[in-house]
């Protein structure tokens, strides 16, 4: 590699393993790539690609995806990370949308507008409203929080990670990809094994070490008898009891973390392990090394150096986000006497229902609590009489019955109470794990 692209990647990708003979990167099937074999690859790929702008990258598996992502970096170039489960129609829209060179792969566009000097990463993200969004990351902001993130979690002492998320995700990419990278650690990658179990028997087969996912996943991979690890890590959603209780029985000697972040601050914002009181009592943690977080009028606010630039395209939107405060984070919560944040659901989930202001998460984790549900998720739906109405969408336990659990839900307050009950076998999800809302309101609306 260059001494430009040697440049580029430092603070991403250390020189090589912190283990002797250890690979940068091993897929699913055990396919290993040494450190060495990994730079002069990134060199070959990154050669003639357009500094300065986008370029999007989709390879076939998780190796080839991070591989071409890692020479589009080393290049000098910005990083479009495009989603694998997209059809490539709705892969290009988003990189005519950035207004990148092209996919890598295919023919790349000599034209294209150079973005940013300082950017390094453009993320898609749908955002709370379901309108597209594409954010800008700065180079030093990634680097500065993989090394925040390194603070704290234990990647150089436990250095072999699994990665089962997406790559086009910020979790995946830069807290989880990166940051074992630049640990000298190996990436396992197991984003293209559809099912918990394969994902928990690969993690054995490769002695997998770390893992950090999406609480929804953890769950699963928990349920399909995962491995023993020495550390497991929580982010991209709320870590409810039954999660913390799921992690504790299936990795009982792990250290075991609860952290917070969004796409626009690179990701991680927050963290805090199980040996502090807070972890038990639903604190997302501290603030990293560098980073500030206040309540603004109940909403949380990020002052970070891996804050976004701003939103690509979309000066309105970037005004909006980043205020002189701070980043908004849209995120309802507060922060204790000793330091602690605590999320409380989102500033935009709060919906007057019979007069009173109702926060939906705050419902489904009521509706958590009714014996016979193990999860559930609420949702508002239109009512011709009452303008708003809630409806829950359950996984019940094994031998239980919805109409049980709805008698069991008039002890709840009217206005917190849902009024639309369906079940399901599990919860609809996205292709980053999250909670898939526009699904469970077509799966209300069906049962109705």
């Amino acid at each position: 590699m260059g001494r430009r692209g040697a440049a580029v990647l430092s603070g991403l990708v250390a020189d090589g393993p912190r283990r002797p003979n250890a690979p940068a990167l091993l897929a699913s099937d055990g396919a290993a790539l040494t450190y060495d074999a990994l730079r002069a690859e990134v060199a070959r790929r990154a050669a003639g690609l357009p500094t300065g702008r986008a370029v999007g990258v989709c390879g076939g598996t998780p190796t080839e995806t991070l591989l071409d992502a890692l020479a589009v970096l080393a290049a000098g170039a910005v990083l479009l990370p495009l989603d694998a489960r997209a059809t490539p129609e709705a892969r290009r829209a988003v990189a005519d949308r950035v207004g990148a060179a092209g996919i890598l792969g295919e023919t790349l566009r000599g034209d294209a507008a150079p973005l940013d000097p300082r950017a390094a990463l453009v993320l898609s993200t749908s955002g709370s409203s379901g309108r597209p969004k594409d954010v800008l990351l700065a180079r030093d902001g990634l680097r500065a929080n993989i090394a925040a993130i390194l603070d704290y979690l234990p990647v150089a002492d436990h250095p072999r990670t699994a990665v089962v998320l997406p790559l086009n995700y910020s979790y995946a990419l830069v807290g989880q990809a990166l940051t074992t990278l630049a640990a000298g650690g190996t990436v396992a990658l197991l984003g293209d094994l559809t099912y918990p179990a394969q994902q928990a028997e690969r993690m054995a087969a490769l002695s997998v070490e770390g893992l950090s996912s999406v609480p929804a996943s953890l769950r699963l991979l928990a349920a399909a008898n995962a491995p023993p690890l020495a550390y497991v890590a929580s982010a991209g959603g709320p870590l409810s009891d039954t999660t913390r209780d799921a992690m504790a029985a299936a990795w009982p000697d792990a250290r075991r973390f609860n952290q917070y972040g969004l796409t626009e601050a690179s990701p991680r914002v927050t963290a805090c392990s199980d040996a502090e009181a807070a972890f038990h009592r639903g604190s997302v943690g501290r603030p990293l090394r560098g980073v500030e977080v206040e309540a603004v009028d109940g909403e949380l606010v990020v002052r970070s150096p891996a804050v976004m630039l701003g939103y690509l395209n979309d000066p309105e939107g970037t005004a909006a986000a980043l205020t002189p405060r701070g980043l908004r984070t849209g995120d309802r919560g507060h922060v204790d006497a000793d330091g602690y944040v605590f999320v409380e659901g989102r500033v935009d989930d709060l919906v007057k229902i019979a007069g009173e202001r109702v926060s939906l998460d705050a419902v489904a984790a009521s509706v958590r609590t009714l014996p016979g549900v193990r999860d559930a998720a609420v949702v508002a739906l239109p009512d011709e009489r009452t303008d708003l109405r809630l409806g829950a969408l359950v996984v019940l336990d094994a031998g239980a019955d919805l109409r049980t659990v709805r008698r069991a839900a008039r002890a709840l307050h009217p206005a917190r109470r849902p009024t639309v009950w369906a079940a399901a076998d599990a919860l609809p999800t996205n292709a980053r794990a999250k909670l898939d809302r526009a699904a469970v309101r077509r799966l209300l609306e069906a049962s109705r």
